[in-house]
């Protein structure tokens, strides 16, 4: 992970003075223990901006609870007492590499079964489905206090106001799932939000400027799908999900994928004046489906990682960029301004370039969004992250191989230019992992 970053900051002449890096959380307990290590000190030491993603998450919780159980003395001695006896079967390697995990279940348990009484208090302390001396926990235990207050800092979604965009770890709903997205009275993108104090300040801002007057309803609007969504209020959300079925959200592919519905919805925007109805038609009451109901809203940009599976995932108003660099596929960043791009955000030509970085694998086709979306559903399930518990694998089977040549013929590569938000285009930028 580490040579592969440093590789693809130089591709694309990364330049701390003049650049604008973002990253899209889970960069650590990637890889080596000492990639997770170097990477972590580049972004604490460099104050780099991103999102805290849900292996992040780990290492934070991993810390706060080594701190609580290092405040006693007795704590502190089990927790050195236990990783000497580790070490001294392992060695410095982590309890997480490679042919490890079993030996880590065995060790835990010999160890609980033998511990002292005065011992098995602090075994019982460790919380249900957490991975005691875990690659996050190690990194948790030897990460310095300006280390750890860089995580805790992370937060969980960007939302960047000039290119209409969100930055998340996993993914971000665009209404409540539980009600319909035309709901005026629920779904902030089912009404124009009102944002002028009277209706003389309302005409004295839009008579001056109408794009102006439009932005600021518009940024006040994006900002409600952060606010008034609950599921987005939800930090486990933009950390971890990936399907949504019944009105609930799941980290494993059930139901539907998020990002389907992300730009499902953003078709169906027309703009407060309906100007956006004729550039983008919607075939779904021809297609024997319920009639689409168009919302006074613009489209937004959601940029994410978490679904290393899918593969860089290049839809029209969602960008999927992490999968699995550590699986030694590629390492990709999204590249907006600057020399590399010659495109800057609408309305802020001065701002610096806007670069997003994840683990990335090669492009999936971004003109069947629809049918791909469907169709991926049949075989990524249980890929991720080791952990997609596969309640209903019995419903996921593996597409056939003609479908899947199908779905993936065409493929977005190195250097490729995509379309970015409305008016504006990015750059796809790779290094291969090894």
């Amino acid at each position: 992970m580490w040579k592969p970053f440093r590789q693809l900051l130089s591709k694309v002449d990364y330049a701390s003075t003049s650049d604008v890096l973002v990253h899209a959380g889970d960069f650590l307990a990637k890889g080596p223990h000492h990639h997770s290590m170097a990477i972590l000190n580049y972004m604490t030491i460099n104050n780099i901006t991103g999102v805290r993603g849900n292996h992040d998450q780990q290492v934070v919780e991993w810390r706060g609870w080594i701190n609580w159980v290092s405040s006693s003395k007795e704590g502190l001695d089990w927790l050195k007492r236990t990783e000497h006896h580790w070490k001294v079967l392992h060695g410095n390697h982590p309890a997480d590499s490679r042919g490890l995990d079993d030996d880590l279940d065995d060790f835990v348990q010999s160890q609980k079964d033998k511990a002292p009484s005065k011992d098995r208090r602090w075994w019982k302390l460790i919380p249900a489905g957490w991975k005691f001396l875990s690659g996050q926990y190690r990194i948790a235990r030897e990460m310095s206090e300006e280390q750890y207050e860089y995580l805790l800092q992370l937060p969980t979604a960007l939302y960047v106001p000039s290119a209409h965009a969100f930055v998340v770890h996993a993914g971000i709903l665009p209404s409540d799932p539980n009600y319909p997205y035309y709901d005026a009275s629920r779904q902030p993108l089912a009404h124009i939000p009102d944002v002028f104090p009277s209706i003389t300040e309302k005409d004295r801002l839009c008579r001056g400027s109408k794009f102006r007057c439009t932005n600021q309803l518009r940024q006040a609007q994006e900002m409600s799908i952060l606010t008034d969504v609950p599921q987005n209020r939800r930090p486990w959300v933009l950390m971890n999900m990936r399907g949504v079925k019944n009105g609930k959200v799941f980290r494993q592919y059930r139901g539907v994928f998020w990002a389907k519905l992300w730009n499902r919805d953003m078709k169906r925007c027309v703009g407060y004046n309906g100007e956006l109805a004729s550039l983008d038609s919607d075939d779904e009451e021809s297609e024997g489906k319920p009639k689409a109901h168009n919302l006074p809203c613009y489209p937004s940009t959601v940029v994410y990682g978490h679904s290393a599976s899918r593969g860089l995932s290049i839809k029209r108003w969602t960008m999927g960029l992490d999968s699995g660099c550590v699986y030694g596929r590629k390492m990709t960043a999204l590249v907006m301004g600057g020399s590399r791009s010659k495109h800057t955000l609408e309305g802020d030509g001065d701002s610096p370039p806007f670069l997003g970085v994840d683990d990335v694998d090669e492009a999936g086709s971004s003109s069947e969004d629809d049918e791909e979306d469907d169709a991926e559903y049949d075989f990524v399930d249980g890929f991720d992250d080791h952990a997609d518990d596969s309640e209903d694998s019995s419903s996921h089977r593996p597409a056939s191989a003609d479908t899947l040549l199908k779905k993936r013929k065409k493929k977005k590569e190195d250097g490729d230019i995509v379309p970015f938000g409305g008016h504006h285009r990015a750059t796809i930028v790779s290094v291969k992992c090894h």
